[in-house]
C-alpha cells in the first residue's frame, strides 16, 4: 500500500514538473512585477508558477498555524492531566 502511494506522489510531482515546464516554455512575454520597492521583470509562465507556489505555500502555512499547532497545544494539555490522573490512580491504590 505503501508503494503505490509513493507512486502516486510521484507520478503527480511528475505530472506538476511537467506542466510547469510547458507553461513556463509557452508564455515566454516578459512582465513587470512591480511590489512598491522592488521591480523585476518575469517571463509570464515562471510568475504564473511563482504565484501559484507562493499561494501553496500561503496556505500550507495558514493550515499549520490555524490547526495543527492549536491540536498540538490540546495534546500536551491533554497528556498532562492524564499523568495525572494515573498520578491520582496510583495513589488512591497505595492507600488502599
Amino acid at each position: 500500500m505503501l508503494f503505490i502511494k509513493r507512486l502516486i506522489l510521484f507520478l503527480i510531482a511528475v505530472a506538476i514538473i511537467i506542466t510547469a515546464i510547458t507553461m513556463s516554455g509557452l508564455n515566454t512575454e516578459k512582465v513587470l512585477l512591480n511590489l512598491y520597492f522592488f521591480e523585476f521583470e518575469l517571463s509570464l509562465g515562471f510568475l504564473v508558477i511563482l504565484t501559484l507556489f507562493t499561494g501553496l505555500v500561503t496556505g500550507l502555512l495558514m493550515a499549520l498555524f490555524g490547526f495543527y499547532v492549536p491540536l498540538k497545544s490540546e495534546i500536551r494539555k491533554l497528556t498532562r492531566s492524564n499523568r495525572m490522573l494515573i498520578a491520582e490512580k496510583r495513589l488512591e491504590a497505595k492507600d488502599d
